[in-house]
């Protein structure tokens, strides 16, 4: 559709304004597998009380959804970012209909081959799909029979799989690092991050994208950064001392692994 511009795209425009429903566990666009087509989609609305009745039916399946808000400028943009999250289909619901697309017919989207291949990556988006559909359904408060038990084995092996086929970014602080330093020094100068619990645990936190260390780091804006991407297999070299194991995308879908557990998914799904 080089060129051109969909119905639906005009529509979102033109009411200028658009809702996404966002899961309250992953912090990131709420995404469901159709049934018919397979796609992974997302659903969108420009009415808010369309909005209200799909995240209440959800609730009844003890799924926390709420709304964000996106105007003008900021739609065209957050729909291509959804192409970062692995997303290709979207739902636009209207009342009692809803419109089933894929999102290729309603925007063009980004090169992501070589956003993948980037230095820097800056985007992962089977890491975030695959960790998306499984968070949605780790941190579902309910009591799992077996074939529930299987279905969230599976969806967490799928995620573990693109976890360790990833390469990770892990940042410094390094304003404070001058020119001419030996590296022993270098390295006392460096301000490494960290996250920690409720418990008091610290975590390394670790980011599968150039977006998701942009989200961490946004109230750090004078800081000068160092970006470093790093294998799966070689994170336990870079986790800050004393530690209990790394955080993955804090600001997104915020998954705490402990050392041990890193070592017991390379085991079974490596």
């Amino acid at each position: 559709m080089a060129g051109e511009t969909s119905f639906l795209l005009r529509k979102f425009e033109k009411a200028g304004v658009l809702y996404c429903l966002f899961s309250q566990v992953t912090k990131l666009p709420f995404v469901e597998c159709d049934e018919e087509t397979f796609e992974d989609c997302v659903y969108l609305f420009t009415d808010q009380e369309s909005v209200q009745k799909y995240a209440k039916a959800y609730s009844e399946k003890k799924i926390v959804l709420a709304a964000a808000q996106l105007k003008d400028q900021a739609i065209r943009p957050f729909l291509m970012s959804l192409y970062c999250y692995g997303v290709n289909g979207i739902r636009y619901v209207e009342g009692d209909n809803v419109i089933k697309e894929e999102l290729s017919n309603v925007i063009q989207g980004p090169d992501l081959v070589a956003m993948k291949n980037d230095k820097i990556p800056r985007a992962n988006p089977e890491m975030q799909l695959t960790a998306m559909y499984f968070i949605q359904e780790l941190r579902r408060p309910v009591e799992r029979d077996l074939e529930e038990k299987k279905h969230l084995k599976e969806l967490e092996e799928e995620m573990a799989v693109n976890m360790m086929r990833s390469r990770w970014i892990v940042c410094a602080d390094v304003s404070d690092v001058e020119e001419g330093m030996s590296n022993e020094e270098a390295s006392k100068k460096m301000k490494l991050p960290y996250v920690k619990t409720r418990e008091g645990d610290v975590y390394h936190p670790i980011f599968s994208d150039f977006t998701e260390c942009q989200k961490f780091n946004q109230n750090n804006k004078g800081a000068k950064l160092r970006l470093m991407p790093v294998a799966y297999d070689d994170l336990p070299k870079y986790i800050i001392r004393d530690a209990k194991g790394i955080c993955l995308n804090p600001k997104g879908f915020n998954l705490f692994l402990t050392k041990e557990m890193m070592e017991k998914m390379k085991e079974q799904y490596q």
